[in-house]
């Protein structure tokens, strides 16, 4: 474990993995604790795989799993795992014996995002028609290029399959538009979280729906012109997390169309699951990448952008407004904008004692930790 002095902060942060082929911390949606107060994380490499981070230590280990990891259990004492041969485990954790559960359908030959329900049972799957390499996503400062993306030519389903009944149902069917971000509660195993693949500002961006294709839900309902991005499950399950921007009137909504550089502040929100706003936060400093939640709902962590290349910690409550980022330590990937953070992915250790994040070393992403100290 590396050791040094941020000259931007002051804070002493830690390199905790230094592999030629690089390691992150799971993304910054997933569950990422595990049952002895490790992390998980990613080595890369064709002999990579899940490894579990003591960030107060600096141990590392290896996770022997029978499969790709599909998810971390909410409860964090079990994981799920998909193999080769598309068969379904469950694995307990630490080291408990793999439980074969089923075998996926193949749905189609499209891209497909895969995801399991906190019980176990179903898997859910979105497809997304369309063809990236006729239409790759851009990843530069070419605002009209990035418009035509949003107008590409796509549609896409979500599949939910039944693990214990072998049974497969289309639960929806979108034009126009393609399922990202599926992502099943981590409390109710019969109600899922998705996103629609279109500028944020454009399109009803968050919404539910339960597993078997009932209760269609837009959360926080929009106005054209409103900015909803980067949703994230509140740790009970009870609310739904997002960041906003007000582009009503905003002449510059297609000339800017990243939320980054829009002129306009950005706030928190979060939505109960009758789809109605419950908070809204006053403007925080600056735009980041993601934000995220500790386990206990009290710090909130936010990504820099642009200008601002930072990971941050805030305290939160949902009885005050004001929401004041503090910056702990820099990041040193270069910025694009539209892609996914730099891959940051910063999420608090499970005592909250500690921001556990990925930064760029020597040319490769690495996990480092940092103080959650005000």
């Amino acid at each position: 474990m590396r050791e040094w002095t941020d000259m931007q902060t002051g804070r002493t942060v830690r390199q905790l993995t230094d592999w030629p082929a690089g390691a992150t911390v799971a993304p910054f949606r997933r569950p990422k604790h595990l049952p002895d107060g490790c992390l998980l994380a990613h080595q890369g490499g064709p002999s990579g795989g899940e490894i579990a981070i003591d960030p107060e230590s600096g141990d590392v280990r290896r996770l022997e799993l029978p499969g790709r990891l599909l998810r971390l259990g909410a409860c964090t004492d079990r994981t799920y795992c998909l193999d080769a041969e598309r068969n379904v485990w469950m694995a307990p954790l630490p080291d408990g014996e793999p439980i074969l559960l089923g075998r996926a359908p193949r749905v189609s030959r499209y891209t497909i995002e895969v995801d399991i329900t906190e019980d176990g049972r179903t898997l859910v799957m979105g497809e997304r028609i369309h063809d990236l390499r006729q239409h790759p996503t851009p990843s530069d400062w070419d605002a009209p290029r990035l418009m035509q993306w949003f107008a590409r030519p796509r549609s896409g389903n979500i599949w939910a399959y039944d693990l214990q009944q072998d049974r497969l149902k289309r639960i929806l069917h979108l034009d126009d538009v393609c399922p990202i971000h599926i992502d099943p509660s981590p409390a109710d195993p019969r109600l899922v979280k998705f996103s629609h693949d279109h500028y944020d500002a454009y399109c009803q961006r968050i919404w539910t729906i339960r597993k078997d294709g009932s209760d269609l839900r837009p959360i926080r309902p929009q106005e054209r012109g409103e900015f909803v991005t980067h949703e994230f499950w509140w740790p009970d399950g009870h609310y739904i997390a997002y960041k906003y921007q007000d582009r009503r009137g905003d002449p510059t909504i297609e000339q800017l169309p990243w939320g980054e550089y829009s002129p306009v502040p950005t706030q928190i929100g979060l939505a109960d699951l009758s789809g109605k706003e419950v908070y809204l936060s006053d403007p925080i400093n600056h735009y980041h990448s993601h934000v995220f939640v500790s386990r206990d709902g009290g710090l909130l962590c936010g990504e820099g952008t642009d200008g601002h290349g930072f990971v941050y910690v805030a305290t939160f409550s949902m009885q005050s407004s004001r929401i004041e980022f503090t910056p702990l330590a820099t990041v040193h990937t270069p910025y694009r904008p539209f892609s996914i953070g730099q891959h940051v992915n910063a999420g608090f250790s499970q005592d909250n004692r500690w921001l556990v994040y990925n930064d760029t070393i020597a040319g490769r992403l690495q996990v480092c930790a940092v103080r959650a100290e005000l």
